[in-house]
């Protein structure tokens, strides 16, 4: 389905090229070419930069994102990773629960909130497996709590902290703004040729083509980075897998 999606974008740019260029390529001014080149090469120039930049920012951007929800993600499975190192160290019964509840909430983070992150809601079952965490700990006698219980609690702290800033990227995302702006200027980067007086041989035709097809493919390439969290170009939940396999070795 996402390739015929990425297809059908590309053809829909080229289809829009051409037949800009066989509509607008055959007026009586495009046929005489009575232009000023200079003016004509001035705005085509601010056209096609505009589209550049408009689309250049978004990739940018959306790179930079994608960058800082695999860094979160990555953070909250390193403090995680820690958490259960530390819990290795508390008495046998409370250790085991408490290192049994982290492994739940991680493994509750990959199969039921990596899903919903698509959605942009959190799940409430991971929640409730963090709390869960916080929970064994706080059922830990007074009279057993010792550095060691002092060091979990701390990393369970920080890993409510890094869970705050991992679901905080759900709102962060492109502006509509700029990626309907980014779509008005590619349509125009193809309009102007024919516009302006690209006569509508097959050589023009076939170019303008190609750059259609260039401006579909930009466009879509936007779209589907602009959410760091929805399919294909996603993030995924590789580092709480590898927190997993983590466990295994400190058990």
């Amino acid at each position: 389905m996402t390739v015929v999606v990425w297809v059908l974008c590309t053809v829909a740019g080229t289809c829009l090229a051409v037949g800009a260029a066989l509509w607008l390529g055959r007026s009586v001014r495009s046929r005489e070419g009575e232009f000023n080149s200079q003016a004509l090469s001035f705005a085509g120039g601010v056209v096609l930069s505009s589209f550049i930049l408009i689309t250049g920012f978004l990739i940018v951007g959306a790179w930079q994102l994608q960058s800082v929800a695999r860094t979160h993600a990555h953070e909250e499975a390193r403090v995680l990773a820690k958490a259960y190192s530390r819990a290795g160290e508390l008495a046998p019964p409370h250790r085991d629960e408490v290192r049994s509840r982290i492994t739940a909430y991680t493994r509750t983070v990959i199969d039921d909130e990596w899903p919903q992150l698509a959605e942009h809601r959190a799940s409430p079952a991971a929640w409730r497996q963090l709390d869960a965490v916080q929970g064994a700990l706080d059922a830990v006698p007074q009279d057993h709590r010792a550095t060691a219980f002092d060091a979990t609690a701390a990393a369970v702290d920080e890993v409510y902290i890094k869970r705050y800033a991992r679901l905080a990227d759900l709102d962060a995302v492109s502006p509509p703004v700029l990626f309907a702006a980014m779509i008005v200027a590619g349509v125009l980067v193809l309009v102007y040729p024919p516009l302006v007086g690209m006569t509508a041989d097959r050589r023009n035709i076939a170019l303008l083509g190609f750059a259609g097809a260039v401006v579909g493919f930009g466009i879509l390439l936007v779209f589907q980075m602009r959410d760091p969290f929805t399919a294909p170009l996603n993030i995924g939940p590789s580092a709480f897998q590898a927190a997993l396999a983590r466990y295994g070795q400190l058990t």
